[in-house]
C-alpha cells in the first residue's frame, strides 16, 4: 500500500529548495492578506455610495483597466523568466525594461484619456478616468517587483503591499467617514500606486542594490519586445476578459446595474490572488525543473493543476450556497439582486484558477501564441454571449457569459491533451 511516511515529509521539509519556495509563497500570501482590508473598505464604499455611484466608480476601474496592457507591454513574466535564466544580465534587463515601461505608461495614459473623451459624454466619468489613469505613470516600478519575484524575495513585495495598503486604507476610511464624494475616493485609489512606487524603490535600495547600475541595451529591447509582443496581445485579451462584462453591463443597464454586478464580482475576485501567488512563486522553480529534470517538471505541473482546480471548487461551493446571507450581511438589502450573480460568477474561478497555471506552463514552454489564442477565444466568447444574454436575462446573462468564457481555455487544453495522448498511444 502506498503511503507518505513521516521520514519522507521530514526529508522534503528540510530540503533547502522547498523551504526557500515555501517561505517565498508564505510571504506572498501575507502580502495579499491586506486584501481583506481592501474588501472591507470596498464593501463600506458600496453601502455608502449606493449601487449607482458605486457602479460609476467600478465602471471607471474597468474602463481604465482595459488599457493596462499598453502600460506593461506584457513584460512581467518575460522579465522574470529572463532574470532567472540570465542573472548576469540583471542590470541590463532592469534598465531596459524600466525605459520600456516608462514609455508604455505615458502612452497608456494618453490613449485612455483620449478614449474617455471620445466614448464618454458624462463630465464626471471623464474626470474620474483622467484622475485614475495616472496609475499608468507609475508602471515602471513593476520591474522591481519582477526582480524580487525572480530572485524569490517575495518578502520585499509583501512589505510594500502591506504598508502601502494600510496607509491608503486610513485615508479611504477618513474619506468615507467624512462623507466625501467619488472624486476624492478615486484619487485615494490612485494614491495606492504612488505610495507603492516609493516603497518598492526604498526596498530595492535597502537591499544594497543600485539604480545607477541599470543600463539600456538595444539588443535586450529587441529580445524583450519580440518575446513580449504576443504576451502583450494576450494580456490585452486578458484585461478585456476581466473588464468587458462591466463595460457592457453599463452600456445595456446603466451605472446602477454595474454597481449590483460589481458587488458580486468583488466577492469572487478576492480569491484570484491564490492562483496568482502560487503560480508566480513557483514559476522560477518550473523554469529550473524544465532545465534539469523532465520527470520532476511533469510531476510539478500535474500537482499544480490538481491543486488549483480543487481549491477553486472548495471556494465556490460554500459561497454559492451562502450567497444570500453573504450579500445581505455585507452589502445590505439594497444589493440583494446581486445574489444570483454571485452564485453563478463564483464558479468562474474554476476556469480562471486552471488557466493561470496553464498560462505559466505555456510561458515556460515558450508557447506564447497559444496563450494569445486561448485568451482571444475567451474574449470573443464573452463578448458574443454578453450581446446575446444581457438583453434577455440581464445581469445573470453577464455572469453566465463570464463563467462560460473562463472555461473555454482549460477545456480546449484538456481536450487537446487527451487527443495527443490518444494518438501517442497508437
Amino acid at each position: 500500500m502506498n503511503y507518505i511516511s513521516s521520514s519522507y515529509i521530514k526529508e522534503k521539509w528540510q530540503h533547502t529548495g522547498f523551504q526557500k519556495y515555501f517561505r517565498n509563497t508564505g510571504w506572498m500570501f501575507i502580502g495579499q492578506s491586506v486584501m481583506i482590508l481592501s474588501l472591507f473598505i470596498n464593501i463600506w464604499m458600496a453601502r455608502h455610495l449606493g449601487p449607482e455611484n458605486f457602479g460609476t466608480i467600478s465602471y471607471v476601474f474597468a474602463f481604465v483597466g482595459i488599457f493596462s496592457f499598453v502600460a506593461n507591454f506584457g513584460l512581467s513574466d518575460i522579465l522574470i523568466r529572463d532574470l532567472v535564466q540570465h542573472p548576469e544580465e540583471k542590470n541590463k534587463l532592469l534598465g531596459t525594461a524600466f525605459r520600456l515601461l516608462t514609455f508604455g505608461g505615458i502612452v497608456a495614459f494618453i490613449i485612455t484619456n483620449v478614449s474617455a473623451f471620445i466614448f464618454e459624454d458624462k463630465l464626471l466619468i471623464q474626470i474620474l478616468i483622467v484622475a485614475y489613469s495616472t496609475i499608468f505613470l507609475w508602471s515602471p516600478v513593476n520591474v522591481i517587483s519582477a526582480y524580487f519575484q525572480a530572485t524569490v524575495q517575495a518578502k520585499q513585495n509583501a512589505l510594500a503591499q502591506i504598508i502601502g495598503t494600510l496607509l491608503t486604507s486610513i485615508l479611504k476610511i477618513f474619506l468615507l467617514v467624512t462623507n466625501q464624494g467619488v472624486i476624492w475616493l478615486i484619487l485615494a485609489f490612485a494614491l495606492d500606486y504612488v505610495i507603492g512606487t516609493i516603497l518598492y524603490i526604498y526596498n530595492y535600495t535597502k537591499s544594497d542594490l543600485d539604480f545607477k547600475q541599470w543600463t539600456y541595451d538595444n539588443t535586450i529591447t529587441k529580445r524583450l519586445l519580440s518575446s513580449s509582443s504576443l504576451i502583450m496581445l494576450s494580456t490585452a485579451a486578458g484585461y478585456l476578459l476581466f473588464k468587458v462584462d462591466q463595460i457592457m453591463v453599463k452600456y445595456y443597464l446603466g451605472e446602477a446595474g454595474v454597481g449590483l454586478y460589481a458587488a458580486a464580482v468583488k466577492l469572487s475576485e478576492i480569491w484570484y490572488f491564490i492562483p496568482a501567488i502560487i503560480c508566480s512563486s513557483l514559476f522560477p522553480a518550473l523554469i529550473n525543473a524544465k532545465k534539469t529534470n523532465g520527470t520532476t517538471y511533469s510531476e510539478r505541473l500535474r500537482k499544480l493543476f490538481l491543486f488549483l482546480g480543487g481549491m477553486a471548487v472548495i471556494i465556490a461551493i460554500p459561497i454559492s450556497l451562502l450567497a444570500y446571507w453573504i450579500i445581505k450581511i455585507l452589502y445590505g438589502i439594497e444589493y440583494i439582486e446581486s445574489v444570483p450573480i454571485l452564485q453563478i460568477y463564483i464558479w468562474s474561478g474554476v476556469g480562471l484558477f486552471l488557466m493561470t497555471g496553464i498560462n505559466k506552463y505555456l510561458m515556460t514552454e515558450n508557447h506564447l501564441k497559444s496563450i494569445f489564442y486561448y485568451n482571444l477565444l475567451a474574449v470573443i466568447t464573452n463578448i458574443l454571449l454578453n450581446i446575446i444574454l444581457i438583453p434577455k436575462i440581464g445581469l445573470m446573462g453577464a455572469a453566465w457569459a463570464t463563467l462560460i468564457s473562463y472555461l473555454v481555455g482549460p477545456l480546449i487544453v484538456l481536450l487537446h491533451a487527451k487527443f495527443l495522448q490518444k494518438n501517442h498511444g497508437k
